[in-house]
C-alpha cells in the first residue's frame, strides 16, 4: 500500500477519535457523599503485583449535614448513623426544641455544645432517606431537590411520631413538606388524602382529592380506610355520588320549546324525547371524572337530524348551559359549618359546629347539660351562618 494511503487512513481514524462525545443530562443532587479514609499499610512487599489492591475504607455522609456544614450558626453536636450506614450531623438543640419526648428519649435534656472531643453517635432504625426528610422539616428546609417518594414521606411522618414531633404542626399550609405533599397529590392523591386525614390536616385532604375524581372507590383498601376515618371516608364518598348526582340533575331540563313556526310540536317532542335517552345513556355511564368534551360527544349529534334552524339554536344552547353548569360543579372536598348562637335567658353564647341536620339538637343537649334544670325552658338555639369552613367534624 503506498505511503500516500496509508496517510489518509491514520488522518481519517485522527478525526473520528477527535470528534467531542456528546453532552451528559445533569444529575439530580446526591443524598450522600462517599468519603473516602485510607488505612495504615505496611511497605509493599516485593512480589506484590500492584498497589491497586490496597484496601479503603468508604464513609457515607449526608451532602447537607455533614461536619462543617451551615444550616445552623452553631457548629454540630450530635451524629446520627442510619440503617443504611450514612452520617448526619446535626444539632441536639433542634432536636430537642422540634421533640416532646427527648426524641424517643434517645437525647438528653439540655444542649451538648459544650462536650469536647468527637460529637456523640447515636443509631437510629431509619434509612437516609427518611431520616434526611426529618431532618429537613426540623431545620425548616424543603427536601424536594432529592425527589423522594411519596411513600418515604409517609415513612418519614410516621417516624416523627415516633420520635415526638408533633406531624400536623410541620405540615402546616405553606410550610416545605406541606407544599411537597401537596405536589405529589397528582401522582399519588389516595396515599396523600389518607395521610392529611389522619393528621386531620383539611386543607391538604381538599388539596389531594382535586386529583381523586377518577379513583375508583371500590379500589379502596381496608388500610387506607382505617387510616383516614370515618369523617374524611364519607367526605370522599359523598364527593364522588355529589359530582354523580348533581350531572344527573343538570341532565334533566330538555331543550324548550319554541312558538310553532318552521315545525311543530312533534318534531319538538322527537327532539325532547331523543334528548331523554342521550340524558339516560349519560347517567347510566356516569362518573364523577366525566369531562366536558364526552357530554358534547354524546349530545351535539342530536342537532344533525334536525331540520328546523330554531331547535337547532336552542340544542346548542341547552348544551351550552349544560356544558358551563358542569364545570362549576365542585371539584374539591369542601367542609361547611353553622355559626350557631344559643341564647339563655339575656346571655348569648356563639358555637361552631359542623353541617349536619342534628346540629341544633347537639348544641340543645350541649347547654341542656350544662345549665341548671329550671333555665332549660329559656334555651333559644338560632342560626346565624353557614358560609365558613370547618376546621374538622366534632
Amino acid at each position: 500500500m503506498q505511503s500516500a494511503q496509508w496517510d489518509s487512513i491514520v488522518r481519517y481514524i485522527t478525526e473520528e477519535l477527535s470528534v467531542s462525545p456528546p453532552e451528559r443530562p445533569p444529575e439530580r443532587p446526591k443524598l450522600t457523599a462517599s468519603v473516602s479514609q485510607p488505612l495504615p499499610i505496611t511497605p509493599p512487599d516485593s512480589n506484590a503485583h500492584t498497589p491497586q489492591d490496597e484496601q479503603r475504607d468508604v464513609v457515607s455522609v449526608s451532602v447537607i449535614f455533614y461536619p462543617g456544614s451551615t444550616p445552623d450558626s452553631l457548629p454540630s453536636d450530635l451524629a446520627l448513623l442510619t440503617s443504611d450506614d450514612v452520617f448526619f450531623y446535626v444539632h441536639s438543640d433542634k432536636l430537642l426544641a422540634a421533640s416532646d419526648n427527648g426524641f424517643n428519649m434517645m437525647l438528653p435534656r439540655g444542649s451538648m455544645q459544650g462536650l469536647t472531643g468527637d460529637p456523640p453517635l447515636l443509631f437510629v432504625p431509619e434509612d437516609s432517606m427518611v431520616l434526611n426528610i426529618i431532618l429537613h422539616t426540623i431545620y425548616n428546609m424543603s427536601a424536594a431537590q432529592f425527589s423522594p417518594t411519596t411513600q418515604a414521606i409517609i415513612d418519614a411522618v410516621d417516624a416523627m411520631t415516633t420520635y415526638g414531633i408533633p406531624a400536623k404542626t410541620y405540615i402546616a399550609p405553606s410550610t416545605p413538606l406541606y407544599l411537597h405533599l401537596l405536589a405529589n397529590a397528582a401522582i399519588n392523591p389516595i396515599e396523600v388524602y389518607a395521610l392529611a386525614a389522619s393528621l386531620d390536616i383539611v386543607e391538604l385532604a381538599v388539596g389531594a382529592s382535586a386529583h381523586l375524581l377518577s379513583y375508583p372507590l371500590s379500589s379502596l383498601t381496608d388500610e387506607l380506610a382505617t387510616k383516614m376515618g370515618a369523617i374524611y371516608l364519607k367526605r370522599l364518598v359523598f364527593f364522588h355520588l355529589g359530582r354523580c348526582e348533581a350531572l344527573k340533575r343538570l341532565l334533566l331540563p330538555p331543550p324548550p320549546f319554541h312558538p310553532h313556526t318552521t315545525c311543530g310540536s312533534a318534531e319538538q317532542t322527537t327532539l325532547r324525547r331523543a334528548w331523554a335517552l342521550a340524558s339516560a345513556y349519560l347517567t347510566w355511564e356516569t362518573r364523577p371524572d366525566l369531562s366536558t368534551s364526552a357530554i358534547e360527544t354524546a349530545l351535539y349529534p342530536l342537532g344533525d337530524h334536525l331540520a328546523c334552524k330554531e331547535c337547532r339554536r336552542l340544542l346548542k344552547e341547552r348544551i351550552g348551559d349544560l356544558v358551563v353548569q358542569w364545570a362549576q360543579v365542585k371539584r374539591k372536598t369542601t367542609c361547611r359549618s353553622w355559626l350557631i348562637r344559643v341564647r339563655v335567658g339575656r346571655g348569648k353564647v356563639n358555637f361552631r359546629g359542623c353541617c349536619t341536620s342534628s346540629a341544633e339538637l347537639a348544641i340543645t343537649r350541649w347547654a341542656c347539660s350544662v345549665l341548671p334544670g329550671g333555665n332549660r325552658r329559656h334555651i333559644v338555639v338560632e342560626l346565624i351562618s353557614t358560609s365558613f369552613p370547618a376546621a374538622s367534624d366534632r
